[in-house]
């Protein structure tokens, strides 16, 4: 992937490298050909992948939500892929991390990425973190602070500006659910909460978007939950044209992801609609409700969640009052103007003249 991309570069031969993730497309020898390529090379930090090898998720097989990443535990997530035991054998690695077992080859390998990793923060000029909280892991892990930038995702505006009528009193709470049907995603937990609540569709209507075929396990507990809760409803996913009628459907989004999640997408897709949110109060989920038209709750805790949405079931005008807090979100071209601004900054610094 490395060599096709170093191809690429030579034909267009950019001014400005935008890096928006490294999987599955060479990783650090992709960076390294931007930067041997490319007078500025610039990354939006969109996840951990830097640090965990997971993905990027900092979320472990058991459900736990990682703070750091120590090789030594790291193993227990990638031990089901293959591995070259020579290149990590005991006598090319000294013998490290034997009280493993079979797991030693993986955490060793996790430590060599890890070196590299370090290392190939020198090919990235700078690094753009969505949230402030993202920011702050990425530095406490030993990356430059001159070189981290803060500045949330900017979306384009809706083709037709959201018009929405307050709530009737006696209409039942429309809360809905958008994304991936994971275990990291805490969609269970909405379900359950909505089953806790016991509140019919009289009162609270509540629907599951997303693909049921992708995560088995997860959509056949989901099922069992809606089959049992009149007020639930597993809608499977959406055409893109079908996005402003959704949410149009919603009086409140819930995101309940466990992971440490950045910017969620859909967050601002509910702000940009007058929808406000319940989230988890974690990462960056709780960064943005905390400017605004969101609540949150205890990640994991459906007893918690239930007591918010029957909260906001019995009460349509706190719902009015959350959506008037709702902040406003940042336009995509503020993005664009962002890369333009920082890759001169990086030209100046190096005495290049304005591009």
């Amino acid at each position: 992937m490395a060599r096709v991309f170093e191809q690429v570069l030579d034909r267009v031969r950019p001014d400005v490298v935008h890096v928006q993730g490294l999987q599955f497309v060479g990783g650090t020898s992709t960076l390294a050909a931007a930067a041997a390529r490319a007078p500025v090379v610039l990354m939006t930090l969109h996840e951990y992948w830097w640090l965990c090898s997971r993905a990027g998720l900092m979320f472990d097989l058991e459900g736990n939500a990682c703070e750091t990443a120590p090789p030594e535990r790291c193993a227990y997530c990638v031990d089901i892929y293959p591995i070259d035991r020579e290149r990590w054998s005991d006598e090319a690695c000294g013998g490290s991390h034997a009280e493993l077992g079979d797991r030693r080859w993986f955490a060793r390998a996790i430590e060599g990425r890890a070196r590299d990793m370090a290392a190939a923060v020198a090919h990235v000029d700078r690094f753009v973190a969505p949230s402030r909280f993202l920011a702050e892991r990425f530095l406490a892990s030993g990356f430059p602070r001159e070189k981290v930038v803060v500045a949330d995702y900017g979306f384009p505006r809706p083709e037709t500006p959201p018009a929405r009528a307050p709530r009737a009193p006696d209409a039942p709470l429309r809360a809905g659910y958008v994304g991936t049907l994971s275990d990291y995603k805490g969609v269970e937990v909405f379900a359950r909460a909505v089953e806790r609540c016991g509140l019919g569709p009289d009162r609270l209507v509540a629907t599951i978007h997303g693909h049921l075929d992708w995560f088995p396990d997860v959509a056949e507990r989901l099922r069992a939950i809606a089959d049992r809760t009149p007020a639930l409803t597993l809608a499977g996913p959406f055409a893109q044209e079908e996005r402003e009628a959704v949410f149009a459907g919603f009086d409140v989004l819930v995101v309940p992801s466990l992971w440490w999640e950045n910017s969620p997408l859909t967050i601002h897709e509910a702000y940009q609609r007058g929808v406000p949110v319940l989230t988890s109060d974690r990462g960056g989920m709780a960064e943005l409700a905390g400017l605004g038209g969101g609540l949150v709750f205890p990640p994991g805790d459906d007893a918690a969640l239930a007591a918010r949405l029957v909260e906001l079931a019995d009460d349509p005008a706190r719902v009015e009052a959350l959506r008037a807090a709702i902040p406003p979100v940042r336009d995509i071209t503020e993005d664009v103007a962002l890369v333009e601004r920082l890759a001169e900054e990086v030209r100046a610094e190096r005495g290049a003249p304005p591009g």
